[in-house]
């Protein structure tokens, strides 16, 4: 078995020549990996942000969403977990492309255990403010509500929303938040899970409690990383130009 996880790229939030240099990076994973991938698990985050229409989708970054396309067709279990960017998505990855779309966590069994993946954002009760701001994005009359703006407007307002939620992640490399990340692992562990495995906090890192694992797999942004699993391993590795 060789599970490939990777999140958060973010697409859309960037110039024209981040944007080229993410699907270049992209291109050079698949071109790297592709016989060796069974499953991939895509933790979120994709897209800087995401709002489907019953007939209409956004026209930018589609070449990824082909290329994520061909590995199902080839076989290859694509998943996706929704992230705290991924308002609001509908059925398109499913019925088009046959991508597995789930709202919040996945669970893989492996002979070494269960491993518990999620996007990460949301998970401390704590967060008072972001998790009634995350409830109100998804909340079923709010999102009808949204969908009757033009979809120019509606883009507009996403993209500044999106720019909020980047500012507010960007507490998450503090130690102390992490902490709180290791001590969330902790509790699943407790509760049977092999290894819990995340995003969202662009921080990635592989690290072991007994003969369990915290994993984040990262970034695309700035480390354009991604994690690989296989027979009992986790590694996590990188794209670089050269």
């Amino acid at each position: 078995m060789s599970l490939y996880f990777l999140s958060d790229f973010h697409l859309g939030a960037g110039d024209e020549k981040n944007e080229a240099r993410k699907y270049r990076l992209f291109l050079k994973f698949l071109e790297k990996e592709r016989e060796e991938i069974e499953q991939l698990v895509i933790l979120g985050d994709l897209f800087d942000f995401w709002l489907e229409y019953r007939h209409l989708i956004p026209k930018r970054h589609l070449h990824i969403l082909f290329k994520l396309h061909d590995l199902v067709r080839s076989g290859i279990k694509v998943q996706y977990i929704a992230g705290n960017h991924d308002y609001w998505m509908g059925d398109f990855l499913h019925k088009e492309l046959g991508i597995e779309h789930v709202p919040d966590k996945i669970e893989i069994n492996t002979p070494q255990g269960t491993i518990l993946a999620m996007h990460g954002d949301g998970l401390f009760q704590s967060d008072r403010t972001y998790r009634f701001f995350r409830g109100m994005l998804h909340n079923r009359f709010n999102v009808a509500l949204y969908r009757l703006l033009p979809p120019t407007l509606a883009y507009f307002l996403a993209h500044r929303i999106s720019g909020t939620s980047r500012k507010h992640s960007s507490q998450y490399p503090a130690e102390g938040f992490l902490e709180r990340y290791y001590q969330f692992a902790q509790s699943k562990f407790e509760e049977g899970y092999f290894a819990f495995i995340c995003g969202h906090t662009h921080y990635p890192e592989i690290r072991q409690f007994g003969g369990n694992y915290y994993v984040n797999s990262g970034d695309w942004i700035t480390n354009f990383c991604y994690v690989r699993y296989s027979e009992g391993r986790f590694e996590l590795r990188s794209v670089t130009e050269d």
